[in-house]
């Protein structure tokens, strides 16, 4: 009876840490805007890739306890009011000046998965006027991806993109590219950190890099010995 209970108790656990690790937070929101014109942004779990949205009430542990920070160019950030639409949170803000928005959610969940603790966090940039490069000096979150396009990319075009951590590069960090047509694939960034693709299909994009370490320590008072970090940004290819 004790070999079953066990083997029931990693199963779970193993669940639990499967359910937790292949899902994602993402913001979705169009790339450029305009001034003084309402931008809509939305806020989304589950899986792109599969258009698997899931219900706000199903999210894991309290992810939807998240802050979603809107930082203005030259200003300190600012988190934006939310509101529950059944399978996403949706916001909005208004451009006031030129330059490069930034849209960030960084939200680790009070409950463990087995003994991992996780990390879900999203980044994306939107830009009003012009910009020739993507400024992310500002942003030093714990793991985030950095597009190096700020112009409107087409399909056909090689992208870039940058993995950092606080500020540091991620050497070889894992990167999944998903397609809103269901397409993705598994890439590997280069030692600067770099992931190199090529945009195959029109229409929005996720990447996900993550990162696992076997490393312990503790969270809300309960022990762990290892930590996973995923993070997101979404793209429009034309």
């Amino acid at each position: 009876m004790k070999i079953l209970i066990s083997l029931f108790t990693f199963l779970t656990v193993l669940l639990s840490s499967n359910i937790s690790s292949a899902h994602a937070l993402w913001i979705e929101a169009a790339p450029y805007g305009n001034l003084n014109q309402a931008h809509q942004v939305k806020v989304y779990y589950g899986e792109y890739v599969t258009n698997e949205r899931d219900q706000i009430q199903k999210w894991y542990s309290d992810v939807k306890d998240f802050a979603l920070m809107l930082h203005v160019p030259g200003k300190e950030p600012v988190k934006l009011q939310l509101t529950d639409n059944g399978d996403h949170f949706s916001g909005s803000f208004q451009p006031t000046v030129q330059g490069t928005y930034f849209l960030s959610v960084v939200k680790a969940p009070k409950d463990l998965g087995g003994q991992t603790k996780y990390e879900f966090s999203s980044l994306m940039p939107v830009v009003v006027g012009k910009a020739s490069a993507l400024d992310y000096s500002p942003l030093k979150n714990p793991l985030q991806i950095e597009l190096l396009h700020a112009a409107p990319i087409k399909k056909g075009e090689t992208l870039q993109a940058k993995i950092t951590s606080l500020g540091q590069v991620v050497p070889n960090a894992k990167v999944s590219v998903f397609s809103s047509t269901g397409w993705g694939k598994e890439f590997v960034a280069d030692a600067n950190g770099l992931l190199t693709f090529e945009a195959v299909w029109p229409g929005a994009y996720v990447l996900e890099a993550s990162t696992y370490a076997e490393k312990g320590g503790e969270h809300e008072g309960k022990p762990y010995t290892s930590s996973w970090q995923g993070s997101t940004t979404f793209l429009e290819v034309k």
